[in-house]
């Protein structure tokens, strides 16, 4: 940690992201109110009293609900985590219309939407049957401890959210920046997400146990009320006959939302006249061109990339990203610098070689981990780029083609 957490940090960062959240067409604290209404519960806790979270003061958890059917998660996930524009174009993808119309800021939801479909009478069953927080003693599910050892960098924000509706008083998500901003403070910069959320329950239980902070007064300190007063007009995906109120009820909210607005700022973009805003970019440009290959060891999961002028979005097993021209083009210039000289590829996870692709795309692009060097040189090779030879090591050359 850089710094210690504060009461009065956590409510200056949160009250800052519910501003900033009143300017963002989405108005996600309403988002959030509708699928705590729709999808989860507020119990009584049930924990033993000796156990972190009674000795905090807590005596409710919140849970997904009992029974709740996939596409009542799809919509409570779509509302807090996605963009309005893009929810109908998942929905329809979800629907076998096929992912070809989806923007690329969200093929990544979708991705993880069609997975959880298929496990989704097991894994709801199991998610609503575990009555506990973070600050728990007993916190971590074991049926989800393999499902949660992926890597929290440079793996897709999805996959920590839609562990966020499942466990909404357990798990923390995180976008592209407020990731960055997590690693470098908990100092878990290698860690899988089991491994994150220890760090987050540490570093918030030190200022819990300093300063006689309760469970019950850190779920407060989310009342965005005053930043941006509830209206169920604006719910995205609402459910038919339901009531939603007119106020955000009740005042203790998921530990998950509020552990998450101490690093999470919305984007300001409901100010901009429309005129002003950029453009999005016309879908058959888009998508003119997708392939699919092997990484350059002939194993693995198949790399599938589709591209735009500007970038290629690259998904290789849980790992999706944007693959910009301009990242292309600095490796190119910085790191493979001879033209006559073969370069290691080194995208070792665990002990990645020094003089390595892998170690210069770590250090730097910090959203990155050297494992995406595999997926990365492949592509570039396919694109002829590069040039390879070798197995064990793997050894990268600038192509000629490429100059």
């Amino acid at each position: 940690m850089s710094f210690d957490i504060t009461e009065q940090w956590m409510k200056q960062q949160i009250d800052y992201s519910n501003q900033q959240a009143e300017k963002n067409r989405n108005s996600y604290p309403v988002q959030e109110q509708a699928t705590q209404m729709d999808l989860w519960e507020y119990v009584p806790c049930d924990c033993d009293e000796s156990c972190t979270c009674r000795q905090h003061g807590c005596t409710h958890h919140w849970v997904l609900r009992k029974g709740i059917r996939f596409e009542e998660f799809r919509d409570g996930f779509l509302r807090i985590f996605v963009d309005k524009q893009h929810h109908q174009p998942v929905i329809d993808a979800l629907n076998f219309k096929g992912p070809g119309a989806l923007n690329t800021r969200v093929i990544e939801a979708f991705h993880v939407l069609r997975k959880i479909h298929n496990s989704w009478p097991e894994i709801s069953e199991r998610a609503s049957e575990h009555n506990k927080t973070l600050f728990c003693d007993d916190w971590l599910p074991a049926s989800f401890r393999d499902r949660w050892s992926f890597p929290v960098k440079g793996t897709s924000i999805y996959l920590a959210k839609q562990y966020c509706v499942l466990f909404p008083d357990i798990c923390v998500p995180y976008d592209t920046a407020s990731r960055v901003k997590m690693i470098e403070h908990l100092d878990s910069v290698s860690a899988d997400y089991a491994e994150f959320l220890t760090s987050i329950r540490e570093a918030f239980l030190k200022c819990m146990n300093g300063h006689a902070f309760t469970v019950p007064a850190l779920r407060r300190l989310d009342n965005p009320k005053s930043q941006l007063p509830f209206n169920p007009s604006l719910i995205s995906l609402p459910r038919q006959g339901i009531d939603y109120g007119i106020a955000y009820e009740p005042e203790e909210r998921t530990i998950s939302i509020v552990l998450d607005k101490c690093f999470y700022q919305p984007k300001s973009d409901t100010k901009t006249p429309s005129h002003n805003r950029p453009k999005p970019t016309n879908r058959s440009d888009l998508l003119n061109l997708s392939y699919s290959i092997q990484p350059l060891s002939g194993k693995g999961n198949i790399i599938m990339v589709q591209t735009d002028p500007q970038f290629r979005l690259v998904q290789w097993g849980d790992l999706t990203f944007k693959l910009s021209n301009e990242i292309i083009q600095t490796i190119l210039d910085q790191f493979f610098a001879d033209d006559n000289r073969w370069y290691l590829l080194g995208a070792s996870m665990t002990s990645p070689d020094l003089a390595g692709l892998g170690s210069f795309i770590q250090k730097r692009y910090p959203a990155f981990s050297s494992r995406h060097a595999s997926a990365i040189a492949a592509i570039m090779v396919h694109e002829r780029l590069l040039s390879f030879r070798g197995k064990k090591p793997i050894e990268l050359k600038k192509s000629r083609c490429e100059a």
